[in-house]
């Protein structure tokens, strides 16, 4: 069977994203960092499915914990065929004068780099099986365009965007490495406080907030696509940044 390794894979996207894959024949390894109830009952849903399941306690900021991580995985699983880094955060709002430097260097070490550590340890597991991957950053429109009081957010986006060009570069021919940039993204089912701020559906070319069968359709994409196809983004927001 493939196995899909998804960061951050208990809910909400990673959710999402954990689930399709498993309901096309891909074994399925997540971390989650604080949310055990929910990584239980995504796991329980793919084992259901008939695909293997493992979870793994991980704070994506300590790079040690995502090394382990993805070696039990391999262990358990065997090599990942894809990865999706997906874990992160979106800090409160801060003005220019409220923004602690601790704040953007905490985000940069959730958002920005896990991405290094991941592309670390799997062109090691690549070199091991002789094999090829495909590595995909989950990135944001905070990376291309600027959001007012989200210092941290915008800079650890837009260098995350930075790292994965830089790691498509590093680490052609054998792991192909794409982002996929959501815009706004409903989840009724698992809304947060911030849903309450989504783009109003009336500014969006396309009339209507993204799921995540819409990102799901990127990710596959790359996952699926042509290994030649590496340093790329696609956008999902339904054509907002057009009218931008």
């Amino acid at each position: 069977m493939p196995v899909a390794v998804i960061t951050g894979g208990a809910h909400r996207i990673g959710k999402g994203l954990a689930l399709r894959f498993a309901q096309r024949g891909y074994d399925i390894a997540v971390t989650y960092n604080t949310a055990l109830d929910e990584a239980i009952a995504t796991q329980k849903k793919i084992e259901m499915m008939g695909q293997r399941c493992i979870m793994s306690k991980c704070n994506v900021a300590k790079p040690q914990m995502v090394r382990d991580s993805l070696e039990m995985f391999e262990s358990e699983l065997g090599h990942a065929s894809v990865i999706v880094s997906n874990a992160g955060v979106f800090p409160e709002p801060h003005s220019v004068q409220e923004t602690p430097s601790s704040l953007v260097q905490e985000t940069l070490l959730v958002n920005t780099l896990p991405l290094l550590t991941i592309a670390q340890v799997y062109q090691e597991s690549c070199t091991l099986h002789a094999a090829h991957g495909r590595l995909i950053s989950l990135g944001s429109l905070g990376a291309l365009e600027i959001w007012k009081d989200r210092i941290a957010y915008n800079v650890s986006k837009s260098a995350l965007q930075t790292m994965a060009l830089t790691l498509a570069r590093g680490l052609a021919p054998t792991i192909s490495v794409n982002t996929v940039s959501p815009g706004a993204i409903a989840q009724p089912e698992e809304a947060t406080a911030n849903d309450a701020n989504l783009i109003d559906p009336n500014r969006i070319p396309m009339k209507r907030h993204g799921t995540v069968d819409d990102i799901f359709d990127a990710v596959w994409f790359f996952a699926t696509s042509s290994q030649y196809i590496t340093g790329q983004t696609i956008v999902v927001d339904g054509g907002y940044h057009l009218v931008r």
